[in-house]
């Protein structure tokens, strides 16, 4: 029987990572102990923790307390918008680290690419925060960096002064938002492209045109939405709190969908959030 880590990819310097993740949701800190704890159970190992103090003590809780040992985890910590320097990107990394229980991270990214706090100095700010990754990659502290919510011509910028090449780009990446630009340039790099679901995603997953192919599959509308990304050539971040959905997220590897379904879902309509532009965003 197939298992949440049956399939793993390998990024470009040469890490190899769970193909399904769990996104952890920050906006409901109540749940994240036991959820987490869910995903482990249901046999997640990639956690995609987030930029929040509170939920780095939640998740290393409930880490240390599903006994699992560290070396069959693979974590995803980022750097904070307020944390955009060399060194406070390091100082950033210290803090969530010990908040996890850990000594290292398996992958470190740069969660938001110009926020407004650095917004003035965007070019030397970008570059300078960039190079605070490359330093805990040479430590040995983070196995592998990468970039968070960058649209092209971000990660064209990081790539003209980089030392050390992306080997990731998280981006919302979904059913009514194929993001082609941002997902074409990342694979021209050979950056693998991780996608997930925006918040407040409950309008997607009920939207007719899901259903119609879950209906058609025998799956769940997320679990559409995990294919269209497996599809694509990208890494999937599941979110949910459902033992059982979370379980059965390995039902995505029995399926595909066609070349005219995927044209379909790229061009369905977009029931997610609007296009949030990182350089005139009011964080």
């Amino acid at each position: 029987m197939k298992s949440i880590t049956s399939k793993m990819t390998t990024l470009h310097n040469g890490t190899v990572i769970p193909s399904l993740g769990y996104r952890v949701d920050k906006d409901n800190k109540d749940e994240i102990y036991e959820n987490v704890l869910t995903a482990l159970k249901a046999g997640f190992r990639h956690i995609d923790v987030p930029v929040d103090a509170d939920s780095e003590k939640l998740i290393g809780k409930a880490l240390r307390d599903s006994e699992i040992p560290r070396n069959e985890l693979f974590l995803t910590v980022k750097v904070g918008n307020d944390d955009h320097s060399h060194d406070l990107a390091l100082r950033g990394l210290d803090r969530t680290l010990k908040r996890l229980g850990t000594d290292y991270a398996d992958l470190f990214l740069v969660n938001w690419p110009n926020p407004l706090k650095f917004r003035a100095d965007y070019e030397k700010a970008s570059i300078d925060t960039w190079r605070g990754l490359e330093t805990a990659y040479k430590q040995g502290r983070v196995r592998s960096i990468g970039l968070a919510n960058s649209h092209a011509h971000h990660i064209e910028h990081i790539l003209e002064y980089a030392e050390i090449a992306p080997m990731v780009n998280q981006a919302r990446i979904y059913p009514g938002f194929p993001f082609n630009n941002n997902l074409s340039c990342a694979d021209d790099h050979n950056i693998q492209t991780i996608g997930f679901l925006p918040p407040k995603h409950d309008e997607i997953l009920k939207s007719r045109e899901l259903k119609i192919f879950a209906e058609k599959y025998h799956v769940t509308p997320r679990h559409v939405c995990i294919r269209y990304l497996l599809e694509k050539g990208c890494l999937a971040l599941c979110q949910g709190k459902d033992l059982q959905e979370l379980k059965d997220s390995v039902q995505v590897f029995d399926f595909s969908l066609t070349d005219e379904e995927l044209k379909f879902l790229d061009h369905m309509k977009n029931y997610g959030l609007d296009m949030i532009d990182p350089d005139t965003c009011d964080f």
